[in-house]
């Protein structure tokens, strides 16, 4: 267990109890569905793009990849390539027709835009999705909780079940109240904490063991074995291009892949909002990734194999933190472990809810039938309060579902949605909605499948469900191209949803 003293203890709760200041000034600013939601166009766009990419890396970007480079060596930074890559690539060309479609159609949840483009009632355009949204969902969420239950554990020995109630308690919370505002703004703050944990911490390190005549990080690298000096983990030929086409597969996920992450797109104001998110993702995104490695490869260098990191190498970051910080600032930097962690859960808590309230029980149970704002506002709080319990149960009584959802998740979700925002935007009226089926029931099951019989482990599910998505929508909008619209399946924007 990694200890930490009183001062720690004070910078990550000052932490926390900020995040509650602004979850309550949220829940002033929300006043409407489409507020709680989608945030009412009170949102700027470099906040927008904090946001996704706080959301996007969340607690993998803190804990998983420095343990990633610490155990595997250079060759980690093959992940980053394909995840920082395709973040740009998503800002670049999927920003554009997200915020344009939820302005034409008056959508405001990634669910509804899909269904609002579709020139069809059916309702199996929302429930399908909505019921992978929710069944993926609820494994990532239980997770995020478990993991910053995990991070309480390690730094003040408080009982896992303690930690995760916290956690999920207070998430749970700021976003019943404030809704998308709230989730944005401590996200965006969230990634502003970050850039010290992961730039200031291991731009100062480096400047330490380049300065010293005794250390080099290569040496260093090279000293403890492992291949952790190479590019490609000492493999070659087709072990390297394997390792590397694993790690790049996760460009799919952000071919409009990520509901959570495609939200920010849609809330954007206008095209200079969305340049400037443009900036200011890809600066973040790859200058964190930079120090997310670093960060492993030098607890290598400079510390080896503590024990701590030994048994559980995702404490690398609250191990280097502790060692090399003061305890106040120590807290603080360990809270960017904690918030991002929260940026994730959050953001997925409100997605979840969003298809449940709007996608599922305004819009097919209760068949658009008019409520006031303040009740429709109220349905949403109560499907964020029951989507966030249900997660904080499945987290505290069934870990081992947890993991075998976490274990489909990213990839059943982004098998389904890439392949349908993909060519809904470029593929226009050729995707029909046999196309939309097609993707969410082959890609979802392809991945289930994948995983279950244990052929990731040859090859990684990401190269191999995402595809059979594509294909599937493709083939079956060849088959069954969309319907004609008709009077009945058109209307104003603001009428339909």
């Amino acid at each position: 267990m990694v200890q930490a003293g009183a001062y720690t203890a004070v910078g990550l709760v000052g932490y926390l109890l900020v995040v509650v200041v602004i979850g309550y000034w949220g829940s002033k600013k929300v006043s409407s569905e489409e507020d709680f939601f989608l945030g009412g166009e009170q949102l700027p766009g470099w906040a927008l793009a904090l946001s996704e990419r706080s959301s996007g890396m969340s607690g993998w970007l803190l804990l998983g990849i420095p343990g990633l480079a610490w155990s595997a060596g250079l060759s980690s930074v093959w992940v980053l390539v394909g995840t920082a890559g395709g973040a740009i690539v998503q800002w670049l060309i999927f920003a554009r027709p997200f915020m344009e479609g939820r302005k034409e159609t008056g959508a405001i949840t990634p669910i509804g835009l899909l269904a609002e483009k579709m020139p069809t009632d059916s309702p199996i355009v929302r429930l399908l999705p909505a019921l992978v949204t929710f069944l993926f969902y609820m494994g990532y969420v239980g997770s995020q909780f478990l993991a910053g239950g995990k991070i309480l554990e390690q730094i003040f020995g408080i009982a896992p079940l303690t930690g995760l109630l916290i956690v999920a308690a207070l998430i749970i919370l700021y976003s019943l109240a404030g809704g998308f505002l709230a989730v944005v703004w401590t996200d965006a703050m969230q990634a502003l904490l970050m850039i010290f944990t992961l730039i200031v911490l291991p731009g100062v390190l480096l400047a330490g063991v380049i300065t010293d005549p005794n250390q080099s990080l290569m040496g260093g690298l090279a000293a403890s074995g492992g291949g952790r000096a190479s590019w490609f983990g000492g493999k070659s030929g087709a072990a390297a291009l394997v390792l590397l086409g694993a790690n790049l597969s996760w460009l799919f996920a952000y071919f409009g892949g990520y509901p959570h992450l495609n939200v920010r797109m849609m809330a954007l104001r206008s095209d200079r909002d969305r340049r400037t998110a443009i900036v200011v993702a890809s600066v973040w995104g790859v200058l964190t990734a930079i120090g997310a490695v670093l960060l492993g490869l030098l607890t290598r260098v400079l510390h080896g194999a503590p024990q701590t990191v030994v048994t559980d190498r995702e404490m690398v970051l609250p191990f280097m933190v502790l060692e090399h910080t003061p305890g106040l600032l120590g807290g603080v930097l360990l809270a960017g472990a904690l918030a991002a962690m929260m940026s994730t859960a959050d953001s997925q808590l409100v997605v979840a809810s969003s298809a449940a309230a709007q996608d599922v029980y305004n819009k097919v149970v209760t068949k658009n039938r008019e409520f006031s704002e303040a009740t429709r506002l109220r349905i949403s709080r109560i499907a964020t309060l029951l989507v966030g319990i249900v997660g904080l149960v499945i987290a505290a009584s069934v870990q081992n579902l947890v993991y075998t959802l976490v274990s489909y998740s990213s990839t059943g979700l982004f098998s389904a949605f890439g392949p349908a925002f993909t060519l809904l935007f470029f593929w226009q009226d050729r995707f029909s909605k046999a196309g939309l089926v097609a993707a969410f029931v082959a890609g979802p099951a392809a991945t289930v499948l994948w995983v279950s019989l244990g052929m990731t482990s040859i090859v990684t599910v990401r190269i191999i469900a995402p595809p059979i998505g594509f294909a599937a929508a493709i083939a079956a909008s060849l088959l069954w191209p969309r319907e004609k619209p008709t009077e009945a399946t058109t209307g104003t924007p603001a009428a339909q949803d």
